[in-house]
């Protein structure tokens, strides 16, 4: 009786003791699946965070190579660098990642991003060399735009296989919860102590492995949700009928409506026709083309510049809208930094003017006078002492021949720094002597017309189109090797026209920076005479310069 009594007590401990082994056993296996299935989601949550990264600083690449293209202006080339400097580490990390499952999909986002990054470095580096149109051309084709949509198409396939990964390890969790509680349950048939406590340590673990699960699910999905309604420019698709098919939040805030009662709406009551004519023009040229188009409009009701780009297709019509307040902000802040400039270089071209008539003055006044006055005394040192001694006599000649030399050269820094004939006799008149010094000094035919004997110039205007000739002049000799120059002046009622053209070796890519002050100096004056200038030029066939000045 005690055997039998002992061998059930026996034979129920050894039961107890199985149980709770089996319990024990399957309850690590349990747990070792739920932190298997948490890697699981943690492993997805990083790789839609490393594509939603791919995706962001693709964005930027385009952003800013589109920003350069259109502008030429280096500041909207900040996102594309960023994206440059991030855009191989992100790739690198989704290199590393060892998922079989993805390995496909994430080589594929790896290519055509890395694609589209060289399409738009491609795109700048032509748009650097000012062909402007190659690179509008390379932008309109459609390989940047197809490798752009391929990033975002493997991007969105690999979203929704990690959110898929994510409701399939949801449902291994509760599978692997339902288990473990039976499990539980059949612990209190055995020991009620038992499954009291181990009971309530498993099924605590359990119940917070199983928030945690939640949570990360959760987060997952709000992060996709981001994804999608993360850009901040407003689009709208609709289609030949103009009724919306779709709109992201951003459009939905314009219009200050759910973006679920804007669809199906017809966009002409949304935005009436009559107040946005500028922007039903662009569709309708878009959709008589079927090419994309774009144009900058003022919003006469909020007073904002909006940017539309317009992509036609067979069925629908895609509006992408950028508002651009910003730009143009800056864009008129630096007008008027530059207008600022520009009256600062008309001061101080004003200045150097006057500084240059005031010792042009003074060393005539001074200089000359006293060197005047010393030649006198030569002279007549030169008849007094005929009879001296023949060293005097010479060195008397050298002195006054060092005299004549240097009367010369004060001659000649005069008129470099203010012909007197400019003041005296006018334009016209100083550009014929510098024509006849110029034909003195250098082996160089100048023929010069013009078609009046008086031009209605005011001092300073005279002054400054003088100089623009005289440096015209000095390029063509220094730079161009010309052997022939000719000068072209035509006046109306309202516009003077002056062209220079010269036979000399052009201006080459190499000799632009060499000259470029010359040319900057001639476009300055031009510009602070209120005219325009322009060059043309070709390598071995000599350059023409062309200015129009309005007479008013």
């Amino acid at each position: 009786m005690v055997f039998k009594k002992a061998t059930s007590y026996f034979t129920g401990i050894l039961l107890l003791l199985i149980i709770i082994v089996t319990v024990i056993i399957v309850s690590i296996k349990q747990t070792d699946d739920l932190r298997t299935i948490n890697n699981e989601i943690t492993s997805s949550f990083e790789i839609t965070e490393l594509a939603d990264r791919v995706l962001t600083l693709s964005i930027d690449n385009e952003t800013g190579a589109r920003g350069f293209l259109l502008t030429g202006n280096d500041r909207f080339l900040a996102p594309f660098e960023n994206a440059k400097s991030n855009l191989s580490i992100a790739l690198d990390s989704l290199k590393s990642i060892k998922d079989i499952r993805q390995r496909h999909i994430i080589d594929s986002i790896i290519f055509y991003a890395e694609k589209r990054f060289s399409f738009s470095e491609k795109m700048i580096n032509i748009r650097r060399n000012n062909n402007l149109e190659q690179s509008i051309k390379l932008y309109n084709a459609d390989d940047g735009r197809i490798f752009m949509e391929k990033v975002r198409y493997f991007i969105n396939i690999l979203t929704y296989q990690q959110n898929e990964l994510l409701n399939e390890a949801k449902s291994k969790s509760n599978d692997s919860f339902q288990r473990l509680t039976l499990i539980q349950y059949l612990i209190v048939g055995t020991s009620l102590i038992l499954v009291i406590v181990l009971g309530y340590k498993f099924r605590s673990d359990s119940i917070k492995t199983k928030n945690e699960l939640e949570r990360k699910v959760k987060e997952q999905t709000l992060q996709i949700r981001s994804i999608l309604e993360s850009i901040s420019d407003s689009f709208i698709a609709f289609d030949k009928n103009f009724t919306i098919t779709y709109v992201n939040k951003a459009s939905a805030t314009y219009f200050q409506q759910d973006p679920e009662i804007l669809i199906s709406k017809n966009l002409k009551k949304i935005l009436p026709k009559e107040r946005n004519q500028p922007l039903y023009t662009l569709i309708g040229n878009a959709i008589e083309s079927n090419k994309k188009v774009q144009g900058e409009v003022l919003d006469t009701d909020t007073g904002n510049w909006l940017h539309h780009y317009v992509y036609p297709s067979e069925h629908l019509v895609t509006v992408y809208t950028r508002n651009i307040n910003d730009e143009k902000k800056r864009e008129k802040e630096m007008e008027v930094i530059n207008e600022d400039l520009r009256r600062l270089s008309t001061h101080l071209q004003q200045i150097r003017e006057e500084e240059r008539k005031t010792i042009a003055r003074d060393l005539h006044d001074d200089l000359g006078q006293q060197l005047t006055g010393l030649q006198m005394d030569v002279h007549w040192m030169q008849k007094k002492l005929q009879q001296a001694d023949p060293l005097l006599l010479n060195k008397i000649n050298e002195m006054n021949e060092m005299v004549d030399h240097t009367i010369r050269s004060i001659r000649r820094i005069l008129s470099d720094l203010r012909p007197a004939i400019l003041d005296d006799l006018g334009m016209l008149a100083a550009m014929e002597w510098l024509n006849q010094e110029t034909t003195k000094r250098y082996p160089i035919d100048i023929h010069f017309q013009v078609n009046t004997q008086e031009i209605p110039l005011s001092p300073d205007a005279a002054s400054g189109l003088f100089r623009i000739y005289q440096e015209a002049i000095n390029n063509a000799i220094k730079h161009a090797n010309a052997k022939n120059i000719t000068t072209i002046i035509e006046v109306t009622d309202s516009q003077l026209t002056m062209s220079i053209t010269d036979d000399g070796k052009g201006i080459v890519n190499t000799q632009k920076q060499e000259k470029g002050y010359g040319l900057l100096g001639i476009k300055e004056r031009t510009y602070i005479l209120s005219g325009t200038f322009s060059v043309q030029t070709e390598e071995g066939k000599g350059t023409s310069l062309i200015i129009h000045i309005p007479l008013h």
